[in-house]
């Protein structure tokens, strides 16, 4: 009893004694630097692929911790079925999973479950990445009280086997015309999905109930409206040519919405949007006709959705159409636009809302901008949380894609250990437990955690599933049932 008494006593003040100095006078202690990152999405898989790389000499651990049982964030339940090229990044995140200085720990909601202050007990160091989750609304009549309405969000969700959207139940067999209100790379995955061959999509990790709702619909047309013009638009090349080439489905743009667009005003943009502007303009240009077409798409600009109309499901929109302020340049990415009286209705029994994304707080302590929907931070560093830094969109808020994210990543990788090296985190000297003190903790809370191996069987077992029926992976939908699997 009483070498225990010695060992809790002073081992931990000879462990804290126990100080490399390092160059500019910082200090570290030998034992780990205890990192987490909340959030397994790219953000935080190519955050934890950064810091290994750049903490190879400083003995470092490096928790990830996601409120799922399952890891990949946006990769599993974002990136829609058909890019299955995207998600081979699913490859690259398992062998840093797998990384002996890497743990995955899931099933952990912080800031619900565990709050965000209480993870200094166990880490040096917390960055946030766990994204923007909520898509922001259109406040206008019928919004809310129409059936048939989505955010895109949950629409995606329920196709890519979000549990929480499995019960969406879109209806799709009653109507033949829907409308998909902005113009993102979303807002054409949606366009894609209602469009798409169902032999297609049977061949991707679809859920089964997608599968079998999208069989049944009789939606021909699907129209993508936005309030400002062409130059304007928020989706990318790669996305707007897959839906000139889908077979059987024709591509309805007007020329005349690309008037007052020449090749002059398209020769000084950056060459990625030169490239999108010139595609569009030769599909709207370009006389198509595909003889065995029976599905369309349409691209309408300068519309901005006023109301949604209906009895009990939605039955159209009104969209209040728009011009540019006064002297505006047409190939300004921020374009201003007003309204010029013209009222247009647009018939449709389906509405997918697709205007963007903003994050929450996930904890009152967590300093945050709600107007902007980011946590307040200066160059990744969270304000007035020393030790405390953000990633991804919930730091930059919803814009760019995988790419972008990548390089973002090495930049705070850099900063956090440029801070650790110059001795700007107080708290290094302290001995921390890291995921070990984590687990314990939600143990004593009967919350189970998933770890990466518990994960493996699950992972298995869905692609076991999907194997059968010809496809990758037949998701599980339901968080107990994915419980119970992991733990056989």
């Amino acid at each position: 009893m009483f070498t225990n008494v010695i060992r809790r006593c002073f081992v931990p003040c000879l462990i804290r004694r126990s100080l490399s100095i390092v160059s500019n006078n910082s200090t570290v202690s030998s034992s780990p630097i205890r990192i987490c990152v909340i959030g397994s999405g790219p953000a935080g898989f190519y955050l934890t692929q950064n810091l290994l790389k750049l903490s190879q000499t400083i003995p470092t651990t490096i928790d990830i911790i996601e409120k799922a049982p399952v890891p990949f964030g946006l990769v599993r339940y974002g990136v829609a079925p058909d890019h299955p090229e995207v998600k081979n990044v699913i490859n690259t995140f398992t062998k840093i999973a797998e990384h002996e200085r890497v743990r995955f720990i899931g099933n952990i909601h912080i800031g619900k479950t565990i709050g965000l202050k209480e993870l200094q007990e166990f880490y040096h160091i917390i960055v946030l990445a766990y994204g923007s989750s909520v898509e922001r609304n259109l406040h206008i009549p019928g919004e809310t009280t129409l059936e048939n309405v989505f955010s895109a969000k949950d629409f995606v969700g329920w196709y890519n086997g979000v549990p929480d959207n499995a019960q969406l139940r879109p209806q799709l067999n009653h109507t033949d015309q829907a409308v998909i209100i902005g113009m993102g790379n979303v807002a054409l995955d949606c366009a894609r999905m209602l469009l798409s061959s169902i032999d297609d999509l049977a061949k991707t990790d679809i859920t089964d109930i997608a599968l079998d709702t999208l069989r049944q619909s009789r939606i021909r047309h699907v129209i993508l409206v936005a309030r400002r013009g062409p130059m304007q638009v928020s989706f990318t090349i790669k996305e707007l040519r897959e839906l000139t080439k889908l077979n059987g489905v024709q591509s309805m743009l007007n020329k005349e919405d690309f008037n007052q667009i020449d090749q002059t005003m398209i020769d000084k943009l950056e060459r990625p949007r030169k490239r999108l502007s010139e595609l569009m303009l030769k599909t709207a240009r370009t006389k198509q006709s595909q003889n065995n077409a029976e599905r369309f798409w349409y691209l309408k600009f300068w519309r901005r959705p006023k109301q949604l109309n209906g009895k009990t499901l939605v039955e159209s929109v009104d969209f209040e159409h728009t011009e540019s302020v006064a002297n505006g340049d047409f190939s300004d990415p921020n374009l201003s636009v007003q309204p010029n009286g013209t009222i247009e209705t647009i018939p449709c029994g389906l509405v997918i809302k697709s205007i963007g994304y903003y994050g929450v707080q996930i904890d009152p302590w967590l300093p945050f901008d709600t107007e902007r929907g980011i946590i307040r931070n200066r160059q990744y560093r969270i304000d007035d949380r020393p030790g405390f830094y953000c990633t991804g969109w919930i730091g930059r808020g919803a814009r760019g894609v995988i790419a972008e994210t990548t390089t973002e990543s090495h930049t705070v990788a850099k900063r956090i250990m440029e801070d650790v090296e110059q001795g700007h985190l107080t708290n290094l000297h302290d001995v921390k437990s890291g995921g070990d003190g984590l687990i314990a903790l939600a143990k004593s809370r009967q919350i189970r955690c998933i770890s990466y191996e518990d994960w493996k069987k699950l992972d298995a077992h869905e692609t076991n599933l999907g194997n059968a029926k010809g496809k990758p992976r037949e998701k599980i939908l339901n968080i107990q049932k994915m419980l119970e699997l992991t733990a056989s």
